[in-house]
């Protein structure tokens, strides 16, 4: 168990560089497109229509990629004064409360999902990629994905707490 623990954890580091990426993508083409936008609307006094919407999407994404990695990086805000005075055993079962309230909030959060995405329909007006209007459905799949990567952070977290492992040095209570 502890093996394939490992294994899921790696594969989610992996994620976590992947989804760190596409969220850093995001903010820098957002910057060079409203940089484009401002130049050309002083030299032509007209402004790139579609840049607006395409920041509005990038924002969006840029958020909801950004959601898994501050989780993964242990940037979420945390209340760390009671912890630390519990000692080893509140220690242990704080950690499998928040867990536990995690991995709950998450499942709301995924239960929700198909029918949150069956109801975003059409598309984004103003936004197409190669020539495709990028539907509206497009703007949450990011989230749902750090969803369920979060869940399975947690999952593994859990029974590494279950185990007698300490936390990972990537997601530590305490810890800030």
């Amino acid at each position: 168990m502890t093996r394939l623990a490992d294994t899921v954890d790696r594969l989610l580091g992996v994620c976590e560089r992947v989804f760190h990426a596409l969220a850093n993508a995001c903010l820098a083409i957002m910057l060079a497109l409203n940089i484009a936008n401002i130049l050309v609307r002083g030299l032509s006094d007209r402004g790139i229509v579609w840049v607006f919407p395409w920041t509005m999407v990038l924002f969006v994404w840029m958020s909801f990629f950004g959601f898994f990695v501050l989780y993964r990086k242990n940037r979420d805000i945390t209340v760390d004064f009671l912890i630390d005075r519990l000692g080893p055993s509140g220690k242990l079962v704080a950690r499998l409360l928040v867990n536990a309230i995690v991995l709950v909030l998450m499942t709301v959060m995924l239960w929700h999902a198909p029918r949150v995405i069956a109801q975003q329909t059409g598309a984004i007006e103003m936004v197409f990629f190669l020539g495709m209007e990028i539907e509206r459905y497009a703007l949450s799949v990011p989230l749902f994905t750090s969803c369920a990567l979060i869940f399975i952070t947690f999952c593994v977290d859990t029974v590494q707490a279950l185990m007698g492992r300490p936390q990972p040095a990537h997601h530590v209570i305490g810890d800030m």
